[in-house]
């Protein structure tokens, strides 16, 4: 035989609104914590896509400096012509293509411009102090890759992968440069 339950004993089984609050604060603390973590592996994630993508043109432009005597170019989006690494070349020497793809804009961490020019002078840099005594090293031959739109928090962690421990500021001095002002980015890929 069943005995009807009191009503104190219903309550006990159910929730409080207090307690379903605090769950969902406790919900609420977790996902932020994951989301915070997720965002620096992401920021990581796109750090390492340019570093191998600076590997890769390194690579590549030193066989075709080999082949070619030339220093090479490679813009994104664009006709075969300006792409002497991916595209196909009549230059003598030429044994490529030295890249299995053309830059496109989604190398770009934030997904902006991107280009890889046969100078340093390239959209107002001046030129690179790679050993940060204060005198630019490189201002003319040299493979220059320049990504607009980069954030200084993605310029710091490039930077810091090529430039680590150079003295000097962090923006201007090494293979990595940053520009505030316009969020520019170059990196010297091959001298």
């Amino acid at each position: 035989m069943r005995l009807p339950r009191s009503r104190s004993s219903a309550r006990a089984s159910g929730f409080s609104l207090l307690e379903i609050v605090i769950a969902l604060a406790v919900i609420a603390m977790i996902v932020g914590v994951v989301a915070i973590r997720s965002g620096g592996v992401i920021n990581k994630g796109k750090t390492s896509r340019v570093i191998q993508l600076v590997d890769t043109l390194k690579n590549a432009s030193a066989q075709y400096h080999t082949d070619t005597n030339q220093l090479p170019w490679e813009y994104a989006g664009s006709a075969a012509v300006n792409r002497k690494l991916s595209g196909t070349q009549t230059i003598a020497g030429w044994q490529g293509p030295y890249m299995e793809s053309p830059l496109t804009t989604s190398m770009n961490p934030s997904l902006g411009s991107i280009n890889m020019y046969a100078t340093v002078n390239v959209q107002g840099n001046a030129g690179f102090d790679i050993d940060a005594d204060g005198t630019n090293d490189f201002t003319s031959a040299g493979c220059t890759l320049w990504l607009s739109g980069i954030t200084q928090a993605d310029a710091q962690a490039i930077d810091a992968a090529f430039d680590r421990g150079l003295a000097g500021n962090w923006f201007d001095t090494g293979r990595v440069k940053w520009n505030s002002s316009n969020n520019y980015c170059w990196v010297l890929v091959y001298f």
